[in-house]
């Protein structure tokens, strides 16, 4: 069973600290996810106010419009202690999984 998102604090400027079940804490700055993403979903979350309402439903960090961030892709981002690329994602979660995550 895949360790679950518990606990999640924001800090300003698209920070935000993650606490897991089994111990692994890591701090991401999604300054740059937010910024460099395009779609009527992940387009709010450029804007601060928005991203900071970030919550967790059911182990899975989520926004008020339904935007979710993978479970599987956001442990691989907090055990690397940042918000990976596209193709380093990819290469960490069949590492770790033998799937394709992004």
């Amino acid at each position: 069973m895949r360790p679950k998102l518990k606990n999640l604090r924001y800090h300003g400027d698209f920070c935000v600290t993650l606490a897991y079940d089994d111990g692994l804490v890591a701090e991401l700055d999604f300054r740059g996810y937010a910024a460099s993403r395009a779609g009527e979903m992940i387009e709010p979350l450029a804007d601060e106010v928005f991203f900071a309402q970030a919550t967790i439903d059911h182990g899975v960090l989520t926004w008020p419009n339904g935007y979710d961030v993978c479970p599987d892709v956001l442990r691989v981002w907090a055990e690397a202690g940042r918000v990976l690329d596209a193709r380093e994602t990819n290469a960490r979660c069949a590492e770790r999984l033998e799937i394709v995550c992004l």
